[in-house]
């Protein structure tokens, strides 16, 4: 169990009131049986996966871009919080437990060193108006207890949380994206990279004469940068899905800023989506540990495997350090590389092998 986990569990145990879990990319796995008084707690992830999980054990969990307008003020009587790995989203879960929190309710945040866990409890600190107590957990995991005595100080830079922001223009496209998404604030390198080997791809693309290039679906799209990209090669049907509810959020946006017709859904690496599709492209997501070695390299593979028509093909974009293509040789007759500029390789994927998964 995640070192933290007791932690915060002990903290439920010792609170007679109403509990806020908030969940970012730092998965837990939690059964009712586990929980002193699972009925006075709720769950607020901004990922599918971990609302799906929990509602499953029964438990009140809402799946949102932690959007906390639809809680009362001074809801709450413990918020809970490991931070997250972005600076915009930890300074909004902050901001917003002034607001959550009953007077003198408790705010614990848990989190690593490197992931500045303590210039957090600081700033929470003085936000909340309050005492700090940090203790060390583990050799990397430090837990603050913090009391809510808001006294209108000045709330820490989120940077807009809720709020979309045009960064970039490209190909008559602009991009619309917001803080909680990966890389947020820029055009991803490998993104583009990938999207300069689109014509080689399709030319190489040999579908069987009753086939077209009608449908493409976007593995892990974030805020919609090489979905809204491909009507410019003829697709007919845009599919963009992401894990992230921040992600989709930017990616409806940015397809409408556009003005292209799209569907953007929130899954899992793709469960649940049945349709098949002539092409599958995909940056896969590093920052959640995209390795050979991992099983989300298995979970992509074999949900594009899964996705893609008999006559289709996938194209992926990595980091050159990663052997994509060992693994993907389980799944796929055919893996091609199609370029490599040193930083970033992009793969081509065809000919579905049978495998005992699907």
């Amino acid at each position: 169990m995640n070192p933290i986990t007791p932690e915060f569990i002990q903290a439920i145990q010792n609170c007679s009131g109403s509990v806020l879990w908030v969940l970012d990319e730092h998965a837990v796995t939690i059964k009712p049986s586990q929980l002193p008084n699972a009925s006075k707690i709720t769950f607020l992830t901004n990922r599918v996966d971990q609302a799906e999980q929990l509602q499953n054990e029964r438990l009140d969990c809402l799946y949102s871009d932690f959007d906390f307008s639809q809680f009362e003020h001074g809801q709450f009587d413990l918020l809970l919080y490991r931070v997250s790995k972005e600076k915009a989203v930890v300074h909004h879960v902050i901001n917003q437990a002034a607001n959550l929190l009953k007077a003198s309710g408790q705010l614990l945040l848990a989190g690593g060193k490197n992931e500045g866990i303590k210039t957090y409890t600081d700033k929470a600190a003085k936000y909340l108006g309050c005492d700090k107590s940090i203790e060390k957990l583990t050799k990397d995991i430090w837990l603050a207890a913090l009391e809510n005595q808001h006294q209108d100080q000045a709330p820490l830079d989120d940077k807009n949380y809720q709020t979309f922001a045009d960064i970039g223009e490209e190909n008559g496209l602009t991009f619309v994206s917001k803080p909680g998404v990966f890389g947020w604030n820029k055009i991803d390198q490998g993104s583009a990279f990938l999207l300069e080997q689109m014509p080689e791809f399709l030319k190489r693309l040999n579908l069987s004469k009753d086939q077209t290039t009608d449908s493409v679906i976007d593995l892990g799209c974030g805020y919609g940068y090489l979905l809204s990209n491909m009507k410019q090669f003829g697709f007919k049907h845009l599919v963009g899905t992401d894990n992230n509810a921040a992600a989709i959020r930017a990616a409806k946006a940015t397809l409408e800023k556009n003005n292209l017709d799209g569907d953007i859904i929130a899954a899992n690496c793709a469960e649940g989506i049945d349709q098949k599709f002539d092409v599958v492209v995909c940056n896969p997501p590093f920052h959640q540990g995209f390795s050979v070695e991992g099983e989300l390299t298995d979970r992509f593979l074999a949900s594009t495997r899964r996705l893609l028509t008999s006559g289709g093909a996938a194209i992926f974009v990595v980091n050159t350090f990663i052997p994509l293509e060992a693994k993907a040789q389980n799944y796929f007759k055919k893996v091609d590389l199609l370029a490599n500029n040193k930083s970033f390789k992009v793969i081509r994927l065809t000919g579905k092998r049978p495998f005992h998964r699907d």
